[in-house]
């Protein structure tokens, strides 16, 4: 009976691998937890942006109650965290941007000061592929760091940023819709038929 059970798996290891091909250091590369994290992070990204471009100019001072993110504050906010978590991470932090000592002041005031949908939308085009290009630099992924009061490794972090990026979609969409935007993803299709 062993020897039947040891033989099955010799074939069936021969079968897988010849079913498939040997994988590559390139290939790891767009394989990997990296590469699976990126596309759904530019996923996400792709839809802010569209929502953002699809929310008319002047309502981007609005905001569902006092006391909470205005339309453009909300994007500003996902700005900054994009921008900042990553050099947090041990990335190279963005091209011609000093790191503040105080981030989150800084932030702050970036989502007071820049709402204009046409800087907003630049913004956060900008701090998506930073983001997206920084997270395949980011190593030691178990290693623990502590950016914001709490002890966590580099790859909870990296969860925290593509939970972080959902979570405002979520909370965009609520808005759009609140303004009567429907996102442009759930728009009907056209058939291309004229009839």
């Amino acid at each position: 009976m062993k020897q039947t059970a040891l033989v099955l798996s010799l074939v069936l290891t021969l079968a897988l691998g010849i079913a498939m091909p040997a994988m590559s250091d390139d290939d790891e590369a767009e394989s990997g937890f990296s590469a699976d994290f990126v596309a759904d992070f530019e996923r996400v990204g792709g839809r802010l942006v569209q929502l953002a471009e699809a929310i008319p100019a002047d309502k981007f001072g609005w905001a569902p109650t006092e006391g909470v993110r205005t339309v453009s504050e909300v994007y500003m906010h996902v700005v900054g965290v994009n921008f900042f978590m990553p050099p947090g991470l041990g990335s190279a932090p963005p091209e011609g941007m000093e790191m503040p000592e105080d981030p989150m002041a800084f932030m702050q005031e970036m989502e007071a000061n820049v709402t204009s949908q046409t800087d907003v939308v630049e913004k956060l085009k900008a701090s998506f592929e930073f983001a997206a290009a920084s997270v395949p630099t980011v190593t030691d992924l178990e290693t623990e760091i502590n950016l914001f009061g709490f002890p966590a490794s580099k790859r909870a972090y990296l969860f925290i940023l593509m939970n972080h990026a959902h979570e405002h979609l979520g909370q965009s969409i609520a808005y759009a819709r609140s303004i009567g935007v429907t996102p442009p993803w759930s728009q009907p299709q056209e058939d291309g038929d004229d009839g």
